[in-house]
Order: structure tokens, then sequence, then C-alpha cells
């Protein structure tokens, strides 16, 4: 495969899935698009936003039955403990940004935000620095989000060791944000042979 399956909507993923509740609106509350996809759509982000997963959590395939593809994980650099953080946004300028990096620790916290995010970072003087911003701002917000979502996705990602995706959109004074893990569906594939019931005795 040329290109990152992040890339490639025929294999579904959680943040594509998500997406989609904004893009072709079903009824009923439980259909309802989380805030941060919300405005992904409605900013017209979807490119920038799957160009960053494609850039900061490069997949590795998991190969089942046949050689097929069962799933696409996306191990941590640092060999354990890594997150990726992702902000996306638009600058004073109106321009739509996004800036992160997948050697972040995610117990990372943070204070509130001094004056805009998208200044402060054009006046980062080295990746230090924007690591430090990246990582405070992305604390900070992280504090009031849904933490049993947080905890299911560690722990979901440290099983499959793959590495948790935060997604924080920042509008002007307001932000929101999502979590999830570095997993892409592949296809299925299958053997029936493999099928079986028994005793295994020692």
């Amino acid at each position: 495969m040329s290109k990152s399956p992040w890339l490639d909507h025929n294999f579904e993923n959680l943040f594509l899935n998500e997406l989609s509740f904004a893009e072709d609106p079903i009824s009923g509350s439980q259909n309802k698009p989380l805030e941060v996809f919300e405005w992904i759509h409605q900013n017209k982000a979807k490119t920038l936003l799957f160009k960053s997963l494609a850039e900061l959590a490069p997949l590795f395939p998991l190969h089942s039955f046949h050689n097929e593809i069962s799933c696409w994980a996306s191990s941590n650099p640092s060999g354990y403990g890594n997150a990726v953080f992702i902000i996306i946004g638009k600058d004073p300028a109106g321009k739509l940004r996004a800036v992160g990096g997948n050697y972040f620790n995610s117990d990372a916290g943070g204070d509130p935000p001094q004056g805009n995010f998208w200044e402060h970072f054009s006046h980062c003087k080295n990746e230090r620095d924007q690591y430090h911003l990246i990582s405070s701002t992305m604390g900070y917000y992280k504090k009031n989000h849904d933490q049993f979502q947080i905890n299911e996705t560690e722990r979901i990602c440290n099983i499959a060791c793959t590495m948790p995706i935060y997604i924080l959109a920042l509008n002007k004074d307001k932000a929101c944000m999502a979590v999830g893990p570095a997993i892409v569906t592949g296809c299925h594939p299958a053997d029936f042979s493999y099928e079986k019931i028994v005793e295994v005795t020692v």
C-alpha cells in the first residue's frame, strides 16, 4: 500500500466514523456528532486532520489469514507511554492550521492558556518550546474531558500496543476535543478451517 491507511477511507477508523455523523446526519440523539468533529466538518478541516494522522501516527499492519491485513496500529516510538497530540484551528489571520507530535506524555497537565495559541506557537524558538506549548495546552483541556473515556482509551491502547490520539480544536476562546486509539480496521479476513471446538488436556 503506497499511502497511509489513514488516507484511504475505504478502511474504517474511529475518527472517520465519528466525522461521518457530521457529514451525513442521522436522526437520534445517539447519532449526534461530537463537537470537535462538527467543527472539523464545518471548517473543511477533514483533509488536514487525516494528513496529520498519517504524519504523526505511522501505521503497521497485523497480517492474518492468507496474509491479509486485519488492522493497522501505531506503535510507540519510545517503546511505551507515547501519545499523539494534534491541535487544529484557525489562526488570527483565518488560516487553518494543525500542529502536533507523537512523543507526548498522556499524563500531561497544563495551566489555563494565556493569549492566542497560534501567536504563541509562531513565536516558539525551537522544538522544545513547541513541545511544551502543545503539551501544556492539551493538558489543560484534558482535565475537562470525559475521564472515563480517556482511561478506557489509554487501557485499550496499552493492551493493543498502539498510541492514543488526542485531537483538540481551538475556536477562538472555545475548545473541544476527542480521544481515540491509533487503529485502522482492515479487510476482515476469514478462514473457516481454523474454527474448532476442542477439549484441551495436559
